[in-house]
Formats: C-alpha cells, structure tokens, sequence
C-alpha cells in the first residue's frame, strides 16, 4: 500500500496490525512442495478488512472529520455548481464535489457518464471466511502444525490444476478462500450467501481429495461465518465522473476487481490518493470552477493503470492453478505469484502531481494522453 506512503502514522498503524507470514505450498493432497518462506517484498502487506477499516476511520476522526453511518441514499443528483444526495430519512446533503465510493452495487450509474458494465457470469465462485483463531486452534491437528507465534503467522497455500486454496493462521484470526465452480444453490455475489461448513465440505468431496489440514480449517469454521462469492466479470467503462462533472465514482464503484486480483482495495486507496491530489492542484492552478476539470484529468491518469492491474491480475489467478510441480521442485521460486515491480512501486501522488499540467493540457486541446504508470506493452481493450 505504498499510496499511503505520505501519511507516516496511518503506514506505521497498518504496520503494527499487518500480518507477517512465512507462506507454505502444498500440492492439492497436502504435500509440502515449497516452504516455509518469508514473503517476497513484492508480496505486501496482508491486513484484515477490519483492522483496514478501523485504521481508516481513526485517521479521519484525527483530521476532525466526521463520519456518519447507516446514511442510506435513495437518490443521486447534481447541477452546473455542485452534487448531492438525498438520504431515505428525507435529508439532502450537498457539496462541490461528490465521491462514490459504495462498491460494485452503487447505484451512482443512474448519474455517471455511460451506462452501467455489462456484467457476465464466470462460472466461477469463491468461499471466503474468516474467524477468531481459537476455532482453529481448538481442532489439535491444526493447533500442532499450524499454530502461529508472537514473531510468525502462517499462510498455506494448496495448489492443483483449475482450482487453488489459501489458509492464513494469523495471530487473531484465521481466513480462508478456496475458488470453485459456481454452485447455483449456494454461490451468490452477496456478503449474505452463507453456506454452512457442512455444504462446503461436501463440495470439496466433489472435487478430490484435499490436504486434511484444508478440511480440518473448513470443519472448524462456526456456522453463519462462511461466504460463496459468486464471481462476476464485468466490462470496464472508462467514464467514471458525471456529466456535469460533480461525481466521481472510486474503488469497486468505478473498476470492480475480482477478490482473485488480491488488489481492488490496493486500487481503492491509490484512486482516493489520486482525486484528492488532483482536485486540489486544479483549484490551485486553475480555481474552484476547475473541480469537473481536476476529476476528469483524475480519470484519465487511473483509467490505463487500472485495466492493466485487471488484466495481469487474471493472469497470475491462472497461474495459481497451473502450476508445474517438477519444476517447483528443482526452483521453488517458481512457485511465488507476487505483483510486479511496476505495480508495487506506484506512487499514486507524485504520479498526480507530476503529470498533472500535460494531462490537463491534452484535456482542453483534445489529444490524446499517454499514461506511464502501467507497462509500456499495455493497451487497453475492451
């Protein structure tokens, strides 16, 4: 997350709560073909959801802002001068500038340019879960083999042709995912399809025999505290701000990722970083009626990198599930899936604050703008 590289004590507070894993490989039976260890630096950190969010909410609440929830919006509206919403209690709230930020289901494309993605099944579906470690813990085998320590969490990865499953022992908690075919009984792309361990572990049953540690994780797993994400392509739409220029949507609502990618909330944050830099340097350059003007070169800058993100993403999902185990045996290395240097070295603000006069410039004369926050060999396709 070196987006947040400018806020020191925000990187220092994801620090203290990121995990630190020596990572392990297993073939699908359990075999232990690469490991321990220690995570590549292109590899990151690995934070909660959770701990991601209470950081985020404290760093606001030290900057004196203030944050309300269970706000719901029923519409979405703007004019020449400002954007707004109106809340389901009746309330409006208006300001100069609108950010949607409600994930893949926002409902800000009644607003934005274009229309909402298409979107497409992928036949493809993904458990996720996560616990407090002591369900773990409480199954002896795992405790014996897996329990982490005050210096060392655990992640085990078990890798087979077509499919993958990733544990982490952390020292509060334990997640698990596991990609899988699409279960139409049980897969949804909802937060509230929660299978039970049971329905789980019979379709593990179905696909092979899995390592017992993976089966022991699934089995501890309390109900209510599983969920099968149905995974869903979407098309990108290079239009993320409103006619009129007073929204702007970021994250999910904008570039929906897929959970595979391991980024969309990477891409999240890099993209906050990026409209707030950009909006300032257009009322500072160009004055407050510059903010349309600010969001749009905000767009044009994240649009290229962001697709290319998309795109090698897929590609390392697929290499998680086309491993060759003999050459993984003669270079462990190989087995590693870690983002490129290009990808983890991005500075979303000095990028905003270095390009911003050309791109504004290519904006207002019509031509075209090259973005170098991406791979030179990359074009975008729809």
């Amino acid at each position: 997350m070196n987006a947040l590289r400018n806020w020191p004590s925000m990187a220092t507070a994801l620090d203290r709560v990121a995990y630190k894993p020596d990572i392990y490989y297993h073939k699908q039976d359990g075999e232990l073909v690469a490991g321990p260890m220690p995570t590549h630096p292109n590899f990151g950190r690995v934070v909660s959801r959770p701990a991601l969010h209470r950081a985020l909410m404290e760093a606001l609440e030290a900057e004196n802002v203030a944050i309300r929830c269970e706000a719901k919006v029923s519409r979405y509206w703007e004019t020449e001068n400002e954007g707004g919403v109106e809340l389901a209690n009746g309330e409006t709230i208006r300001a100069d500038m609108v950010v949607a930020t409600d994930g893949i289901h926002s409902r800000s494309w009644t607003l934005v340019s274009g229309p909402e993605p298409a979107i497409y099944l992928s036949g493809l579906a993904m458990f996720r879960a996560a616990i407090p470690i002591k369900h773990a813990m409480s199954d002896p085998s795992l405790r014996e083999r897996w329990m982490p320590t005050a210096d060392e969490d655990k992640m085990c990865f078990f890798l087979a042709q077509g499919s993958f499953r990733i544990i982490l022992f952390g020292q509060d908690t334990t997640s698990w995912v596991w990609q899988h075919h699409d279960n139409p009984q049980t897969s949804s792309e909802s937060w509230a399809a929660t299978p039970s361990p049971e329905d789980a572990l019979k379709q593990l049953d179905g696909e092979g025999q899995w390592g017992a540690g993976l089966r022991a994780a699934i089995a501890a797993t309390p109900q209510n505290h599983i969920v099968d994400w149905r995974l869903m392509r979407r098309e990108l739409n290079r239009e993320w701000g409103s006619p009129k220029g007073r929204w702007m949507q970021i994250g999910d609502a904008a570039h929906p990722f897929l959970p595979t990618t391991v980024n969309g909330g990477t891409q999240a944050l890099e993209d906050g970083v990026s409209l707030a830099r950009c909006l300032r340097l257009a009322v500072e350059k160009h004055g407050v009626g510059a903010l349309p003007d600010g969001a749009k070169v905000h767009n044009v800058l994240r649009i290229d990198r962001v697709a290319a993100i998309g795109s090698t993403g897929m590609e390392r999902t697929k290499k998680h599930r086309q491993v060759d185990f003999e050459k993984v045996k003669e270079n462990p290395e190989l087995v590693r899936n870690e983002p490129a240097q290009w990808q983890i070295e991005h500075d979303p603000q000095l990028y905003a604050e270095e390009q911003f006069d050309d791109c504004f410039a290519c904006l207002k004369s019509e031509k075209a703008f090259i973005d170098t926050n991406k791979p030179a060999e990359y074009v975008f396709k729809p």
